[in-house]
């Protein structure tokens, strides 16, 4: 008999009776000490440690070897990517590496571990301060050949993502996941680590947990394994979050998951939103790994879990081809999975590729340029959403001679109306609001309030908060905030933010409850919200610090840090942390841009001009630092360089009101009233229910003695927002046929 689908959240009206603890970081002499290690197990469990012992798990991370290094190494060796070549030799026992690195100059680089195994193996090298650097450089074991793993990008030495560059530290971007038990160690101090682990590689233990005292125990009493006290037997929902602690796109909030903890307490999953991470109807497109899609799954939601699929101990799926999906899909299978006859279903050959399952429902996408893995989402070919969209679907991956009308016209005769399903509609939406298209706001609100899968209610939640302060919305994001999927939680405490900055006071009030949520990845949201006023004493601050610190060695990092101490009034020590980000990634512009922000809220407004120009040289299509540029120059009573800035704010943002109204103040201060007007008639048409807008236009007006026109705008700004004060004064004075 299947199992149903778990669910082990904890409802929220538990959060009074349980009381969270914020995390606490035990010494890592005392939790290194719970391990074994993994030579440990192989007496006991010699099949299962054989399948580990040459599995990508096993092999993920190694000291080198002549047995295996050797074949890309010997004989010496080059390969061109790029502008550059990269050379590979053997010194004696050492591996080396020539490659353009620290400083800009070419260097021979010891090759300290090799990380990964197949279908790639990157070398990491000394980087200094306790770091490690996973080089570009990468060996495809099955081709044997060196290729560069970021294709034809040509990094520089001084770029976040080079090898040299903290994109590409071990210690913060691979370690965790490459070994077992990490204990990351940065010190922001000296900006140096003292990165230790349990195990090298992922372990029997990175898994199943420590179990020194599980094996101390079974040499004491051989022959008693089931009354062994140290097991634990964990469910399902507990052996999946085993996995995605590494198999998922996510933030860190404590930096020690351990098996058996819940994933919502150490950990921030990267989801279907706003960005192009995925595609609105949920396949990847960034790399992302595996946990999300699986989330977003109908599969996931039915109870299928990891090791329904794969064997535990070598990573593979426990049956060949179809033969896997087919022990749900069929006549007694899974529950609520419905019986497939591939001929029927496929349309294809019953031998042929277009027939197996995966190559429709799973689509292959590579990464690292040579890492071809499957979508774990499991959603449904659409060539609509091709069309419409630009969304690829599975028939056009393939058929890759055919167009997308050739695969819409054949996936409608084959299957008709019932191409018309909710996950289209779905998609749809997010697609739309992705675009800012407000017809998609309604749609969304019910995909918050009634899809199944609550992957796709914290999407909809996350695409809401572009129009979190209209009624409708606001009161669907606080209904769901109650919600028992932690996911979901944290995604609406998210998009209430901007309804908090407004005064609302129930909102203010879901929010400090959310303090005391019993799942940290919620409380943490929260107290990102409320960090203005935070008790960072309290137990939701004392683990948002100790996020904010952990991850203070990478740039967004310290952008995050400079964020918290700006809302908290202490400018000098964000201009600290947001000059630190800025110097580490220089080629970011956003680091920039905030930088600029907290210079222009201290008065600095000729700082704040230099960083938005420097953010806009890094990107000059972004319209909204052209805003900024303009009304940055405008506090300078500069109005040249205003109307400059924001004349190209519109052109590359075309319905962007608060540009137009804010050009068309300008264009007055210019005596060009004329061309004022004409800019805030195209901020009005772009935003009607903005009073301020026609307001400025009545001001005009009525300066230029257009008393009847000043009327009609001064009454439609008074219709949209009647209590406006200044709009009444003025209507009052061009009644009385007053001058202005």
């Amino acid at each position: 008999m299947w199992p149903q689908a778990e669910h082990t959240v904890v409802p929220l009206e538990m959060a009074a009776v349980v009381e969270p603890k914020a995390f606490e970081m035990v010494p890592e002499a005392v939790v290194h000490a719970e391990y074994g290690g993994s030579e440990s197990c192989k007496s006991c469990h010699e099949a299962e440690y054989t399948k580990w012992k040459t599995s990508n798990h096993g092999m993920a991370e190694r000291k080198p070897n002549a047995e295996m290094e050797d074949p890309g190494f010997v004989p010496e060796r080059s390969f061109k990517h790029g502008t550059q070549t990269t050379e590979l030799r053997k010194e004696g026992d050492d591996f080396e590496v020539v490659s353009l690195g620290f400083g800009g100059e070419k260097a021979p680089y010891k090759v300290e571990r090799i990380i990964g195994h197949n279908p790639l193996r990157q070398v990491l090298v000394d980087g200094g301060n306790g770091r490690l650097q996973a080089m570009e450089a990468c060996f495809d074991p099955k081709l044997k050949e060196w290729f560069d793993v970021y294709g034809d990008e040509d990094r520089k030495p001084g770029e976040w993502g080079h090898w040299t560059g903290r994109g590409m530290v071990w210690n913060q971007m691979c370690a965790s996941c490459h070994n077992t038990r990490v204990r990351k160690n940065y010190d922001e101090a000296t900006d140096s680590y003292r990165t230790s682990m349990a195990e090298q590689s992922v372990s029997c233990e990175s898994c199943h947990g420590p179990m020194k005292d599980h094996s101390d125990w079974q040499k004491l009493y051989p022959g008693k394994k089931g009354q062994d006290p140290h097991l634990v037997k964990w469910d399902r929902n507990q052996h999946t979050e085993n996995c995605a602690g590494c198999h998922a796109r996510r933030g860190e909030i404590t930096g020690d998951f351990k098996p058996g903890d819940s994933f919502w307490d150490h950990y921030l999953l990267t989801i279907t939103d706003q960005s192009d991470t995925y595609f609105p109807d949920g396949q990847v497109r960034d790399e992302n790994f595996e946990f999300a899609s699986f989330m977003s799954s109908g599969m996931q939601h039915s109870g299928v879990r990891c090791m329904d699929c794969h064997d535990m101990h070598s990573g593979k799926t426990i049956l060949p081809g179809n033969q896997l999906c087919m022990r749900c899909h069929t006549a007694g299978g899974f529950p609520n999975a419905p019986p497939i006859v591939a001929a029927a279903h496929t349309f294809h050959g019953v031998e042929s590729k277009g027939s197996e399952c995966i190559n429709c429902h799973m689509p292959q996408t590579p990464y690292m340029q040579r890492h071809w893995r499957h979508d774990h989402g499991w959603t449904i070919p659409d060539p609509k959403l091709t069309k419409d969209f630009g969304i690829p679907n599975a028939c056009n991956r393939c058929h890759q001679d055919q167009t997308t009308e050739w695969a819409l016209e054949a996936t409608e005769k084959w299957y008709g109306e019932r191409m018309e399903r909710s996950t289209r509609h779905r998609a749809q939406l997010i697609a739309k609001a992705r675009l800012g298209d407000v017809s998609a706001m309604a749609g969304l609100v019910e995909v918050l309030q009634t899809d199944r899968i609550p992957h796709w209610r914290a999407s909809a939640a996350l695409l809401l908060e572009q129009w979190a302060l209209e009624s409708s919305v606001r009161a669907a994001l606080l209904e769901q905030a109650a919600h028992e999927h932690p996911l979901v939680r944290n995604a609406v405490i998210r998009s209430l933010e901007q309804v908090l900055a407004s005064g609302d006071t129930e909102t203010k009030a879901v929010m400090e409850r959310a303090l005391l949520d019993p799942v940290r990845s919620v409380r943490v949201a929260a107290a990102w919200a409320l960090r203005e006023t935070l008790d960072v004493n309290g137990v939701a601050g004392k683990d948002l610090l100790n996020m904010l610190h952990l991850n203070s060695d990478q740039p967004s990092g310290q952008m995050q840090l400079g964020q918290f101490y700006f809302s908290r009034g202490e400018a000098m020590k964000a201009v600290r942390h947001m000059e630190t980000a800025v110097k580490w990634d220089p080629n970011s512009p956003p680091f920039h841009h905030d930088l600029a922000l907290i210079h222009s809220s201290q008065g600095d407004t000729a700082k704040a001009i230099q960083k938005l120009e420097d953010a806009i040289k890094l990107a000059p299509n972004e319209a909204q630092y052209r805003y900024e540029l303009g009304l940055a120059f405008s506090e300078t009573g500069d109005l040249m360089k205003t109307v400059a800035a924001l004349n190209e704010a519109v052109r590359l943002a075309p319905t962007f009101a608060r540009a137009w109204y804010n050009l068309g103040l300008a264009l007055n201060g210019l005596k060009r009233a004329d061309e004022a007007l004409v800019a805030l008639g195209r901020g009005e048409a772009s935003e009607p229910n903005d009073p301020g807008i026609p307001y400025a236009r009545a001001t005009i007006l009525a300066q230029m003695g257009r008393r009847m026109e000043a009327i009609m705008a001064v009454d439609r700004a008074l219709e949209i927002a009647p209590g406006y004060g200044q709009a009444r004064q003025l209507r009052e004075i061009l009644r009385r046929g007053q001058s202005f």
